[in-house]
């Protein structure tokens, strides 16, 4: 689950990023992207053993935001109003999504544990299934078996 959830934060953060960044006309190199991608999922592979606060997503959001604004622009700081506020409005909505979806996620899974807890509990309700015994047939002396072959192994006999 870990890695399903490390890839799901560093896609929507990463699409949440390019998508401002283009949106307000900014180049959108796919190396960059896709660079920032695979740091986004290792840092939220390292982060996903544990249930990051909607505070502590927000600072880790903003920094993939100026990371994908650094390496799809020149390398310069220097922004116009479009694009700080489309890199906000993807920040939010990372946000947003993230908490939301994460909260989601730890609801549905401890829903479906509390669930199979029932059902395993019941496992053992149930009592063992007893094995039924087989008995041995002993061969009579009428059976109609083969008992004996003639085996004609090797080369065909000619006359010499």
């Amino acid at each position: 689950m870990r890695i399903a959830r490390s890839v799901a934060a560093a896609l929507v953060c990463v699409l949440a990023a390019a998508t401002g960044h283009h949106a307000a006309g900014g180049p959108l190199p796919a190396v960059a992207v896709l660079s920032v991608f695979a740091g986004s999922a290792a840092v939220a592979w390292l982060l996903s053993s544990r249930r990051v606060t909607p505070s502590q997503l927000l600072g880790l959001l903003v920094l993939c935001q100026v990371v994908v604004h650094l390496g799809a622009s020149d390398g310069t700081m220097v922004m116009g109003g479009a694009m700080v506020a489309a890199h906000v409005a993807a920040t939010a909505v990372s946000v947003l999504a993230l908490s939301r979806g994460e909260a989601l996620v730890w609801r549905l899974a401890e829903r479906l544990v509390l669930r199979a807890v029932p059902v395993l509990g019941a496992a053992d309700v149930v009592p063992p299934v007893r094995r039924v015994r087989t008995v041995a047939r002993t061969r009579s002396r009428h059976d109609v078996r083969l008992t004996h072959s003639r085996v004609l192994r090797g080369p065909p006999v000619s006359p010499a």
